[in-house]
């Protein structure tokens, strides 16, 4: 018994399973968490307003609560998700109720505009202001709070106290019959703008589903919203840019700026901890062999294989390669010779014929172990007769 068979050796030359996964767990492990910080920021940034003030969506910030209320009031509230729609709704009974007007192009905003009946506006900025035909101005933008109406609107009479603020505003000269309510500061945050048909509330909050038990606030968007037979729900749909009808090209863009960013930063930081750690190349560095295997064991280990699988040809074809090897260099036929020009160099070296070189170096293989140590033989004889020609 062998020393090698004694105490078996690990003769694995590149690193394990286990190495690796020792050495590289804690790359891992930070590669996975930024891929979730990456995840989660993304699912925050990119569809955390995505159900904002939206007559279907339960969620705190959506709406489906005040739209309930409205629908149990025997009022029909319709959700569209464009103007073409929004427009063929409009009626001089309905209402439309626009809660993110920033979604809407200038041109939207301008047909918005001539529609009949009342136009609930809310969070309108100095670009909505412009598009939607009125001298009103915006006076601040601040918080929400819970304020009394301290004004004339029966809406907001009725209502009470609710919560109001975001943006402030005020009338221009041609807001013929403006009521200003829920002054947050000198300026009132919700103003209805009768000759307009137009009421501006400075933020929507209030309508939320969080905050629609709030004091009054119930009674507001109930008031503001039913005074028709129908309420027109404009939600621009979700793959839409802003400001604007062109679709989002990518995934991509619909994520924050600061996430964007963010990103690029991480990618920076792991490339640079990459580098830090990762293994350096040298010279290459001789390692002993575990084990020194003499020739002559290879062939006999080779031998017994193919005895063992009786591969008589493969062995005959690798003893007539070496044979025909041989020769070539003793009879300088050159590189490759041709089957042709090898039997008739080696016939005139020696004193087989050609049918006999040719049967040698080029016949069948042999029937049996016997026919092959005949062959083996034959080809040792036919080297030594050459090479002592």
């Amino acid at each position: 018994m062998t020393l090698l068979e004694e105490r078996p050796v690990n003769t694995a030359a590149g690193p394990t399973a286990s190495s690796v996964w020792r050495r590289n767990r804690g790359l891992l492990a930070l590669g996975v968490l930024l891929v979730a910080a990456l995840t989660l920021l993304a699912v925050i940034g990119g569809t955390g307003k995505a159900g904002a003030l939206d007559p279907d969506t339960f969620d705190p910030a959506g709406a489906h609560a005040l739209a309930q209320l409205l629908r149990d009031q025997g009022i029909e509230v319709l959700r569209t998700t464009d103007v073409p729609s929004t427009t063929n709704e409009a009626t001089a009974a309905s209402t439309v109720f626009v809660p993110l007007p920033g979604l809407l192009s200038d041109e939207e905003l301008q047909q918005l505009s001539t529609l009949p009946g009342t136009m609930v506006v809310a969070g309108a900025g100095p670009r909505t202001l412009g598009d939607l035909d009125t001298d009103t101005t915006i006076e601040a933008s601040g918080d929400t709070r819970v304020v009394t109406p301290s004004c004339s609107l029966r809406a907001a009479v009725k209502a009470g106290r609710a919560r109001a603020g975001g943006y402030t505003y005020s009338p221009g000269p041609h807001d013929d019959g403006a009521v200003g309510c829920y002054p947050i500061g000198s300026s009132p945050s919700v103003l209805s703008l009768p000759n307009k048909h137009l009421v501006l509330v400075g933020a929507a909050e209030a309508f939320t589903n969080k905050r629609l038990t709030e004091a009054g606030n119930a009674a507001l968007g109930l008031n503001l919203l039913g005074g028709g037979d129908k309420v027109v729900w404009l939600m621009p749909a979700s793959d839409r840019a802003a400001f604007g009808n062109k679709p989002v090209g990518s995934p991509d863009s619909l994520l924050p700026e600061s996430v964007r960013t963010g990103r690029l930063q991480l990618v920076v930081v792991v490339g640079l901890l990459a580098l830090w750690r990762a293994r350096r190349l040298g010279r290459v560095v001789p390692e002993p062999l575990p084990v020194v295997v003499r020739a002559s064991e290879t062939v006999e280990g080779r031998g017994r294989l193919y005895r063992v699988a009786r591969a008589r040809d493969t062995a005959a074809e690798s003893l007539r390669a070496g044979a025909r090897d041989q020769l070539s260099r003793r009879v300088h036929s050159g590189h490759a010779p041709t089957p042709a020009a090898l039997v008739a160099a080696v016939s005139d070296r020696s004193s087989a014929s050609p049918l006999e070189v040719e049967a040698l170096l080029y016949g069948r293989a042999p029937s049996d172990d016997a026919a092959l140590v005949r062959l083996a033989d034959q080809l040792d004889s036919l080297i030594q007769e050459v090479a002592g020609s």
